[in-house]
Protein backbone atom coordinates (compact mmCIF):
# COMPACT_ATOMS: atom_id res chain seq x y z
CA UNK A 1 0.00 0.00 0.00
CA UNK A 2 1.15 3.49 -0.66
CA UNK A 3 2.27 5.48 2.31
CA UNK A 4 0.88 8.82 3.37
CA UNK A 5 3.99 10.73 2.34
CA UNK A 6 3.63 9.45 -1.23
CA UNK A 7 -0.01 10.56 -1.28
CA UNK A 8 0.98 14.04 -0.15
CA UNK A 9 3.63 14.28 -2.84
CA UNK A 10 1.22 13.03 -5.49
CA UNK A 11 -1.37 15.64 -4.59
CA UNK A 12 1.26 18.40 -4.43
CA UNK A 13 2.87 17.48 -7.74
CA UNK A 14 -0.35 16.89 -9.67
CA UNK A 15 -2.58 19.47 -8.00
CA UNK A 16 -4.70 21.48 -10.38
CA UNK A 17 -3.91 24.84 -11.87
CA UNK A 18 -6.87 26.51 -10.23
CA UNK A 19 -8.79 29.19 -12.05
CA UNK A 20 -8.95 32.68 -10.64
CA UNK A 21 -11.69 32.78 -8.00
CA UNK A 22 -15.05 33.75 -9.39
CA UNK A 23 -17.50 35.89 -7.49
CA UNK A 24 -18.65 33.78 -4.57
CA UNK A 25 -22.09 32.35 -4.85
CA UNK A 26 -24.54 32.89 -2.07
CA UNK A 27 -25.89 29.34 -2.07
CA UNK A 28 -23.85 26.28 -1.31
CA UNK A 29 -26.41 23.83 -2.65
CA UNK A 30 -26.15 24.64 -6.33
CA UNK A 31 -27.88 22.74 -9.09
CA UNK A 32 -25.97 19.62 -10.07
CA UNK A 33 -23.39 20.36 -12.74
CA UNK A 34 -24.12 18.88 -16.17
CA UNK A 35 -21.48 16.38 -17.23
CA UNK A 36 -19.43 17.90 -20.04
CA UNK A 37 -17.82 16.12 -22.94
CA UNK A 38 -14.25 16.00 -21.64
CA UNK A 39 -11.17 15.54 -23.77
CA UNK A 40 -9.54 12.15 -23.31
CA UNK A 41 -6.17 13.80 -22.77
CA UNK A 42 -7.42 15.79 -19.78
CA UNK A 43 -5.99 14.45 -16.51
CA UNK A 44 -8.57 14.10 -13.73
CA UNK A 45 -6.92 11.92 -11.03
CA UNK A 46 -9.61 12.61 -8.41
CA UNK A 47 -12.63 14.64 -7.41
CA UNK A 48 -12.56 18.36 -8.10
CA UNK A 49 -14.51 21.29 -6.71
CA UNK A 50 -17.27 22.95 -8.72
CA UNK A 51 -16.64 26.30 -7.18
CA UNK A 52 -15.90 28.49 -5.59
CA UNK A 53 -17.38 26.44 -2.77
CA UNK A 54 -17.61 26.97 0.95
CA UNK A 55 -16.23 24.23 3.22
CA UNK A 56 -18.06 23.93 6.55
CA UNK A 57 -17.25 22.59 10.01
CA UNK A 58 -20.13 20.11 9.68
CA UNK A 59 -23.20 19.77 7.46
CA UNK A 60 -24.94 23.17 7.63
CA UNK A 61 -22.25 24.29 10.08
CA UNK A 62 -19.88 27.27 10.22
CA UNK A 63 -17.90 28.22 7.12
CA UNK A 64 -14.21 27.41 7.68
CA UNK A 65 -12.68 28.06 4.26
CA UNK A 66 -13.47 28.31 0.59
CA UNK A 67 -11.96 26.41 -2.32
CA UNK A 68 -11.74 27.73 -5.86
CA UNK A 69 -13.04 26.08 -8.98
CA UNK A 70 -11.36 22.85 -10.10
CA UNK A 71 -9.45 22.34 -6.84
CA UNK A 72 -8.41 18.73 -6.30
CA UNK A 73 -9.80 17.34 -3.03
CA UNK A 74 -10.02 14.03 -1.22
CA UNK A 75 -13.61 12.97 -0.59
CA UNK A 76 -15.01 10.38 1.81
CA UNK A 77 -16.82 7.37 0.41
CA UNK A 78 -20.40 8.16 1.41
CA UNK A 79 -22.23 11.50 1.78
CA UNK A 80 -24.06 12.38 4.98
CA UNK A 81 -27.50 13.63 3.95
CA UNK A 82 -25.99 15.05 0.78
CA UNK A 83 -22.80 16.38 2.42
CA UNK A 84 -19.30 15.04 1.78
CA UNK A 85 -16.34 15.37 4.08
CA UNK A 86 -13.36 16.67 2.12
CA UNK A 87 -9.66 17.04 2.84
CA UNK A 88 -6.98 19.32 1.42
CA UNK A 89 -3.26 19.20 2.24
CA UNK A 90 -2.14 22.84 2.32
CA UNK A 91 1.48 23.92 2.09
CA UNK A 92 2.90 25.61 5.19
CA UNK A 93 6.37 26.79 6.14
CA UNK A 94 8.67 24.08 7.46
CA UNK A 95 9.03 26.06 10.68
CA UNK A 96 5.22 26.08 11.07
CA UNK A 97 5.09 22.34 11.59
CA UNK A 98 3.30 21.68 14.88
CA UNK A 99 1.03 24.71 14.73
CA UNK A 100 -2.45 23.92 16.05
CA UNK A 101 -4.55 26.43 14.12
CA UNK A 102 -4.72 28.17 10.77
CA UNK A 103 -5.71 31.84 10.79
CA UNK A 104 -8.50 33.69 9.04
CA UNK A 105 -7.68 35.30 5.66
CA UNK A 106 -4.68 33.07 5.03
CA UNK A 107 -4.50 31.88 1.41
CA UNK A 108 -4.57 28.11 0.92
CA UNK A 109 -1.63 27.15 -1.27
CA UNK A 110 -0.69 23.82 -2.84
CA UNK A 111 2.53 23.62 -4.84
CA UNK A 112 2.67 27.43 -5.18
CA UNK A 113 -0.90 27.54 -6.52
CA UNK A 114 -3.51 29.43 -4.50
CA UNK A 115 -6.54 27.14 -4.34
CA UNK A 116 -8.63 28.87 -1.68
CA UNK A 117 -8.78 31.04 1.42
CA UNK A 118 -9.31 30.51 5.14
CA UNK A 119 -12.50 32.31 6.24
CA UNK A 120 -12.43 31.36 9.94
CA UNK A 121 -9.50 30.55 12.19
CA UNK A 122 -9.75 26.89 13.20
CA UNK A 123 -7.83 23.87 14.46
CA UNK A 124 -5.63 21.90 12.05
CA UNK A 125 -3.23 19.00 12.28
CA UNK A 126 0.14 19.18 10.55
CA UNK A 127 2.70 16.82 9.11
CA UNK A 128 6.06 17.02 7.41
CA UNK A 129 8.43 15.25 5.08
CA UNK A 130 12.15 15.68 4.59
CA UNK A 131 11.92 19.22 3.22
CA UNK A 132 8.25 20.16 3.28
CA UNK A 133 5.38 20.61 5.74
CA UNK A 134 1.62 20.64 5.34
CA UNK A 135 -1.61 21.35 7.22
CA UNK A 136 -4.60 19.03 6.88
CA UNK A 137 -7.77 21.04 6.25
CA UNK A 138 -10.95 19.05 6.83
CA UNK A 139 -14.50 20.18 6.28
CA UNK A 140 -17.84 19.42 4.64
CA UNK A 141 -19.30 20.53 1.35
CA UNK A 142 -22.54 19.70 -0.40
CA UNK A 143 -22.41 16.95 -3.03
CA UNK A 144 -23.40 19.49 -5.70
CA UNK A 145 -20.04 21.20 -5.14
CA UNK A 146 -18.19 18.13 -6.47
CA UNK A 147 -17.93 17.97 -10.25
CA UNK A 148 -19.66 14.71 -11.22
CA UNK A 149 -17.46 14.28 -14.28
CA UNK A 150 -14.46 13.85 -11.95
CA UNK A 151 -15.99 10.93 -10.01
CA UNK A 152 -14.46 7.79 -11.45
CA UNK A 153 -17.45 5.54 -10.69
CA UNK A 154 -19.80 7.90 -12.54
CA UNK A 155 -17.66 8.00 -15.67
CA UNK A 156 -16.98 4.27 -15.47
CA UNK A 157 -20.69 3.52 -15.74
CA UNK A 158 -21.11 6.00 -18.58
CA UNK A 159 -18.14 4.63 -20.52
CA UNK A 160 -19.43 1.09 -20.10
CA UNK A 161 -22.90 2.04 -21.37
CA UNK A 162 -21.62 4.08 -24.32
CA UNK A 163 -18.44 2.29 -25.36
CA UNK A 164 -18.79 -1.34 -24.32
CA UNK A 165 -16.13 -3.65 -22.92
CA UNK A 166 -13.41 -3.86 -25.59
CA UNK A 167 -10.02 -2.72 -24.26
CA UNK A 168 -9.59 -0.21 -27.09
CA UNK A 169 -12.59 1.77 -25.83
CA UNK A 170 -11.06 2.09 -22.34
CA UNK A 171 -7.71 3.60 -23.29
CA UNK A 172 -8.99 7.17 -22.89
CA UNK A 173 -10.54 6.36 -19.50
CA UNK A 174 -7.31 4.78 -18.27
CA UNK A 175 -5.31 7.81 -19.41
CA UNK A 176 -7.74 10.39 -18.06
CA UNK A 177 -7.89 8.91 -14.57
CA UNK A 178 -4.17 8.05 -14.64
CA UNK A 179 -4.69 4.39 -13.82
CA UNK A 180 -1.56 2.37 -13.13
CA UNK A 181 -0.98 -1.02 -14.70
CA UNK A 182 -0.67 -4.25 -12.74
CA UNK A 183 -2.59 -5.08 -9.55
CA UNK A 184 -2.76 -7.95 -7.04
CA UNK A 185 -0.35 -10.19 -8.97
CA UNK A 186 -2.93 -12.27 -10.84
CA UNK A 187 -1.34 -13.16 -14.16
CA UNK A 188 -4.55 -14.21 -15.92
CA UNK A 189 -5.77 -10.60 -16.03
CA UNK A 190 -4.37 -7.38 -17.40
CA UNK A 191 -5.32 -4.90 -14.71
CA UNK A 192 -5.41 -1.11 -14.35
CA UNK A 193 -6.02 0.56 -11.01
CA UNK A 194 -6.12 3.64 -8.82
CA UNK A 195 -6.09 4.07 -5.05
CA UNK A 196 -8.67 5.23 -2.55
CA UNK A 197 -7.93 8.55 -0.88
CA UNK A 198 -6.49 8.95 2.61
CA UNK A 199 -9.39 10.80 4.23
CA UNK A 200 -10.58 7.57 5.88
CA UNK A 201 -7.40 5.51 5.80
CA UNK A 202 -3.85 6.91 5.88
CA UNK A 203 -2.69 3.80 3.99
CA UNK A 204 -5.45 3.43 1.40
CA UNK A 205 -6.07 0.38 -0.76
CA UNK A 206 -7.52 0.13 -4.23
CA UNK A 207 -10.52 2.19 -5.25
CA UNK A 208 -11.04 0.57 -8.65
CA UNK A 209 -9.25 -2.15 -10.60
CA UNK A 210 -10.27 -2.93 -14.17
CA UNK A 211 -9.78 -6.60 -15.10
CA UNK A 212 -9.21 -7.45 -18.77
CA UNK A 213 -8.84 -10.89 -20.30
CA UNK A 214 -8.06 -11.25 -23.99
CA UNK A 215 -8.60 -7.50 -24.56
CA UNK A 216 -12.09 -7.59 -23.01
CA UNK A 217 -13.32 -6.18 -19.71
CA UNK A 218 -14.49 -9.19 -17.72
CA UNK A 219 -14.85 -7.60 -14.28
CA UNK A 220 -13.61 -5.03 -11.81
CA UNK A 221 -12.59 -4.69 -8.17
CA UNK A 222 -14.11 -1.73 -6.35
CA UNK A 223 -14.20 -0.25 -2.86
CA UNK A 224 -17.45 1.67 -3.45
CA UNK A 225 -20.66 -0.06 -4.42
CA UNK A 226 -21.48 0.09 -8.13
CA UNK A 227 -24.66 -1.41 -9.53
CA UNK A 228 -24.29 -2.72 -13.09
CA UNK A 229 -26.86 -4.87 -14.89
CA UNK A 230 -25.93 -8.36 -16.14
CA UNK A 231 -23.22 -8.77 -13.51
CA UNK A 232 -22.57 -10.70 -10.34
CA UNK A 233 -21.03 -8.89 -7.35
CA UNK A 234 -18.96 -10.69 -4.70
CA UNK A 235 -18.22 -9.15 -1.29
CA UNK A 236 -14.74 -9.96 -0.04
CA UNK A 237 -13.67 -10.55 3.55
CA UNK A 238 -12.24 -7.03 3.63
CA UNK A 239 -13.62 -3.75 2.29
CA UNK A 240 -13.60 -4.72 -1.40
CA UNK A 241 -16.15 -5.90 -3.91
CA UNK A 242 -15.48 -7.87 -7.09
CA UNK A 243 -18.00 -7.65 -9.91
CA UNK A 244 -17.89 -9.94 -12.94
CA UNK A 245 -20.02 -9.82 -16.05
CA UNK A 246 -22.44 -12.72 -16.38
CA UNK A 247 -20.73 -14.13 -19.45
CA UNK A 248 -17.51 -14.76 -17.52
CA UNK A 249 -17.43 -18.38 -16.27
CA UNK A 250 -18.60 -18.78 -12.67
CA UNK A 251 -15.78 -21.23 -11.95
CA UNK A 252 -13.21 -18.58 -12.96
CA UNK A 253 -15.05 -15.95 -10.93
CA UNK A 254 -14.85 -18.02 -7.74
CA UNK A 255 -11.23 -18.90 -8.42
CA UNK A 256 -10.36 -15.20 -8.42
CA UNK A 257 -12.58 -14.47 -5.39
CA UNK A 258 -10.71 -17.15 -3.42
CA UNK A 259 -7.39 -15.68 -4.58
CA UNK A 260 -8.42 -12.17 -3.50
CA UNK A 261 -9.67 -13.31 -0.10
CA UNK A 262 -6.21 -14.75 0.53
CA UNK A 263 -4.51 -11.71 -0.95
CA UNK A 264 -6.25 -9.21 1.32
CA UNK A 265 -5.17 -11.13 4.41
CA UNK A 266 -1.57 -10.24 3.63
CA UNK A 267 -2.22 -6.52 3.12
CA UNK A 268 -0.94 -4.26 5.90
Amino acid sequence: MKKLTYIILLISILSCNSKEPRKRVGKIQKQATEVFERQETELIIGERIDGPANILSKPNGEILFELYDNTLVEVNTKPENGWYQVLVYADIGYNEYGMDSILKNRPIIVDKDTIGKVLKSHFVSTGKGRNFAYAMLYGYTHKNNIKPETVIETIFKRNLAEQGRAFASWKGFIQTFKLDKGAVGYDQFDSFFNYENSIEDPSPGYRMVLLFEKQNLVGFIHSREIQISNTRMHKLNWSYYITFFDDYPEKEQMKFVDYMNEWVQGVD
